[in-house]
Formats: structure tokens, sequence, C-alpha cells
């Protein structure tokens, strides 16, 4: 029997997450889970541009492949392709979130790095180009102001004519009375509306309770690092608690965070899209810093939500600031190695 060293001496660390393939297989298995209830829900042409920005970003894979002598299908970029398709507007067009979605995945691997150390975030990047170049489809069923003026999401919705669901007052009293009666603290009406599904042309803005079950999901099988997004929510949702309004006056301590965090997509991106392994810090310390400045950018770029596309274009902010926080976590580490 030949001897094996390893039975002897095991390696000092053990990894105790799981590999990026499973990683891959779980995210995109967990999006399924969005595509099936687009498609009871009858958001047929949402599922078309999600399929459609899939294709594009593993034929931009394919072609860069077949220039390197390599081509072979690659289930990342079908991952990326498919989170492409969640942030942009069903009215974008097919052909339109074709182009964008692969020229987006070839610059990312031609220009900023390449597949797994690309600085730039693929799917923010596709976001922020569809966002420059058709303005008009990122815009909020409910605008942001009417929120702040009426008090509660519930009224925004009435006003802007946004049907709720048939059980939210129900629920919310249940909820009132069992839960927060103890502490004090009541929940309006509306906000368990926006929980189930917020009526978005974006899919990612839409469905926060799958998004909430998906991300206990990701965080139990320690798919995705909890530094960064978990410092992302907090920083923004403090923001948006103690300064509501960044545009004009308005009081102190008393932002609506609920309703900035159910509008803007934030949840999503925080669990879905912000831990791309290329684009982020390695270290802790440097995942912390990022998602705190991910959620400073955020706060001036969306405020209450009001921009749809203020959340990717902080990333991308963040993304170009990433490489000096890297090179700040190498200067660190070689002059501790030397202090050993």
């Amino acid at each position: 029997m030949p001897y094996n060293r390893t039975q002897r001496f095991p390696a000092p660390y053990i990894y105790s997450g799981i590999s990026t393939q499973s990683r891959v297989r779980l995210v995109i298995a967990l999006l399924a889970l969005y595509i099936a209830v687009m498609g009871m829900a009858h958001d047929f042409s949402g599922i078309m541009l999600i399929i459609c920005t899939g294709t594009a970003a593993v034929s931009a894979s394919l072609l860069i492949g077949y220039q390197q002598g390599t081509a072979s299908f690659d289930m990342h970029a079908l991952l990326a392709g498919l989170l492409m398709g969640f942030f942009i507007p069903a009215d974008g067009g097919l052909v339109f979130s074709f182009f964008i979605a692969f020229m987006s995945y070839f610059l990312s691997w031609g220009i900023f790095g390449g597949k797994g150390s690309s600085w730039v975030n693929p799917v923010m990047l596709t976001v922020c180009i569809a966002a420059i170049c058709k303005p008009a489809c990122f815009v909020h069923p409910v605008d942001a102001e009417q929120i702040i003026s009426g008090g509660s999401v519930y009224a925004a919705l009435e006003s802007a004519g946004v049907s709720r669901i048939p059980a939210d007052q129900y629920l919310t009293s249940l909820f009132n009375s069992t839960v927060l009666h103890n502490i004090g603290v009541t929940l309006p009406e509306g906000y368990l509306s926006l929980l189930f599904v917020y009526p978005s042309s974006i899919p990612a803005f839409r469905y926060n309770l799958l998004t909430l079950f998906c991300s206990i999901i990701l965080l139990s099988s320690k798919a995705l690092h909890k530094t960064l997004p978990f410092a992302f929510l907090a920083v923004y949702g403090m923001l948006i608690y103690f300064f509501p309004s960044a545009h004009k006056a308005a009081p102190l301590g008393r932002g609506d965070i609920l309703s900035a965090l159910l509008t803007s997509g934030a949840l999503f991106s925080a669990f879905f899209v912000m831990n791309d392994s290329g684009s982020i810090p390695r270290s802790w310390g440097g995942r912390l810093i990022s998602g705190i400045l991910t959620g400073i950018f955020a706060f001036f770029m969306s405020g209450t939500a009001r921009n749809p596309a203020g959340i990717p274009f902080a990333v991308l902010f963040t993304d170009c600031i990433n490489p000096l926080i890297e090179q700040g976590e190498r200067v660190f580490y070689q002059k501790r190695r030397r202090a050993l």
C-alpha cells in the first residue's frame, strides 16, 4: 500500500465553505425559483429577457474561449448573464438586452482583468450601461417623494394606483399585536405588500420575501461572505434613517429604512451580486471597507430608492477603489510577515 503523507501530517487549515462550482450551481438553482414565480405571475417577457442575457453572456464566453483556443461552456458566464437579466427592465427590448449583456461580459474579460480577476462587476456594468442608454426604462412605480410625504408606503401605493395584497391589513395587524406590541413599535400598512411583491419592471426589485429566503440558504451553506453585504446594508440603512433626504431639508432620524430597502433592489444586490469573487477584496477588512463605501455611494446616488440604477452605479464606483484596497492589503500583510 503506497505511503500517504497526509494521513500523518494533515493540512493545518480546512476550508469549511462550498466550492466555487457548487456555489454557482446553488445560485442558479435559487434563480430558477425566481423564474418559476415569474412564470406563475405570467411575466413571460421578463423570463425571455433573462434567458436572452444568459445566452448573451455564454456566447461572449464561448467567443473569448475560441479566440484563446479553449472554447467550452462556462457556468460562471451563465450565472452572470442570468443576473444581468434580473436587473434590466422588461421593456428594455430583447435585442438591446442581448447586445448590452454580450458587450459587458466581453469587456469585463478583455479590458478589466479577465475571468476571476476582473476588478469590475460584469452584472453591474451591464445595468449601468443600460441605464445610460435607456434611462426612461429605469423608473419606479411609486415615487420616493410620495412615500416620504404620505408617511407610509401604503399611502404612496394607493396614490399611484398600485394594488396591495388582499391580506395586507390582516397580516399587518396580526404582526403588530403579536410581535411588535411588546417593543412599542407599529408597522404601517403597505410594507408587507412590498415584502411579498413590489410592482417594479425590474425582476430583482420585486420578490423581497423570496430574496430573504434565498439569502438564508446562501448564508447557511456558506456560499457567500457575510461581511460585505451586511456592511453595505447597515451603512445604507443608517444613512437613510439619519438623513431621510439628501436633497432637501427633512427631520433627522426619521428615515424610512424599510421602504428604501424593499424598493431599491438592495437585498438582491447585496446577497446575489456584490460577492463576485473577482471584483471584491480578499481579506475580511478589505470586504468591510468595500461594503461601507458601497453603502455610502448608494446613499448619495440612490437616496431613499429614488434611482433604480443607483446601487449598480455605487457598486461600480466601489469597484474602481477595490484595486487600491487590495494593494493596501498586500502592503499590510507584507509588513506583518516581516514583523514576525
